[in-house]
């Protein structure tokens, strides 16, 4: 028995803050600021209506990876497989076409969506570098590199009759490009549209109070208030006295050795891995290696596994941008090591937008719970 076909507007009922992001007309688009105000629904209604509006248009839509693409807007997006569109007094089925292994959907009036991972999924994201777009839609642009942006909006010019380009951005305030580009300038053609959880009334009636005694008070600015300036640097996370506290502080290391690498890529900007037992570093390494010499920062970390006996299970890898060419050649010589992407889903989402901000909060309650013993090292106490 065939499906039967939904109306579109029984998906999808904006609240205020959505409606003035779907009648904004600026080319450029940024939604949201804080968690919770519906950035995604919105997002995806957005492109939606991009290709319903623009027969035979094609659109990007996209995160920094591909599993993230898959848990966050594809959900959103699935629930429009089934829907209808009345054309000529009848309703025919919106969405014709979704092909996983290509990662695409083809519309009933000729429109695409493809859609990828910027960070992790190399194939799709090649492939459509060569593509001619009518619009490009990031779900939480603060977590891309701005090469990646650049380059997108770089192929917007598809050349349809009447067609009105857009570059549709969600994000949370974090420091970095986004806020230079688009918060603390003011760029042509552009709009940001704040969306705190306040704003949608879907939410269960105590979601933001229960937060508000859970937080600390600078995540509760930055994610349930919107302001861009608190996390800045990220040196609200870890106060001056907290640091000097923990600087050889008497913690008996306790339990297994654990690695944790983060990777740097460009710049001057250093490798660092950073051995601990319990909640004592025992040791810190930093070193300078490029793309060119990635050979080396892998021979480097096993070095270290190898001269501290730690369990492959207990590295942890940033495996974002070059620190996946760093994590497949780790498991490629055996090492199982795990991969961290920051942009992932955290282990607690009723907390936490992703792994990043999970891991910085956790460390923060061992800061200031006395909990926790670093060396006292100059640059280490530098990274606050």
């Amino acid at each position: 028995m065939a499906k039967t076909l939904i109306d579109v507007s029984d998906i999808y009922k904006p609240h205020p803050r959505q409606v003035l992001f779907h009648q904004a007309t600026e080319k450029t688009k940024l939604f949201g600021g804080a968690i919770r105000g519906g950035k995604t629904k919105a997002l995806v209604a957005e492109s939606i209506q991009l290709c319903i509006d623009y027969p035979g248009n094609v659109g990007l839509m996209c995160r920094q990876t591909l599993p993230a693409f898959k848990r966050t807007v594809m959900v959103e997006l699935e629930r429009y497989f089934d829907a209808g569109v009345n054309v000529e007094g009848k309703y025919v089925k919106m969405i014709t076409q979704h092909h996983a292994t290509d990662h695409y959907l083809k519309f009933w009036n000729g429109s695409t969506i493809w859609y990828t991972g910027l960070g992790d999924d190399v194939r799709g994201l090649a492939s459509q570098m060569g593509t001619t777009l009518g619009f490009v839609c990031i779900d939480q642009v603060e977590e891309i590199i701005e090469i990646h942006f650049n380059n997108l909006i770089g192929r917007i010019s598809l050349p349809l009759k009447n067609i009105k380009y857009h570059v549709l951005l969600t994000a949370n305030p974090m420091p970095g490009w986004v806020k230079q580009r688009f918060i603390e300038s003011h760029p042509d053609d552009f709009i940001y549209i704040p969306s705190l959880p306040r704003d949608n009334p879907y939410l269960p009636i105590n979601y933001e109070a229960e937060l508000r005694e859970q937080y600390p008070d600078e995540l509760a600015r930055a994610w349930l208030d919107g302001d861009w300036s608190v996390m800045e640097s990220g040196n609200f996370v870890f106060s001056t006295n907290e640091i000097n506290r923990a600087i050889d502080a008497n913690i008996t290391p306790e339990g297994d050795k654990w690695l944790g690498v983060d990777i740097s890529w460009g710049g001057t900007d250093e490798n660092v891995a950073i051995v601990r037992q319990g909640s004592k570093v025992l040791s810190l390494e930093r070193w300078i290696y490029r793309k060119e010499d990635a050979i080396q920062s892998v021979d480097k970390i096993i070095s270290i596994i190898n001269e501290h006996s730690i369990p492959h299970g207990n590295v942890n890898i940033d495996a974002v941008s070059g620190g996946s060419l760093i994590y497949s050649e780790l498991v490629k010589r055996g090492y199982r090591v795990n991969p961290i992407i920051a942009g992932e889903k955290p282990k607690d989402e009723t907390k936490y937008i992703n792994q990043r901000a999970e891991m910085y909060f956790e460390l923060q309650k061992r800061f200031r719970g006395n909990s926790i013993s670093i060396p006292d090292d100059m640059m280490l106490k530098g990274q606050q």
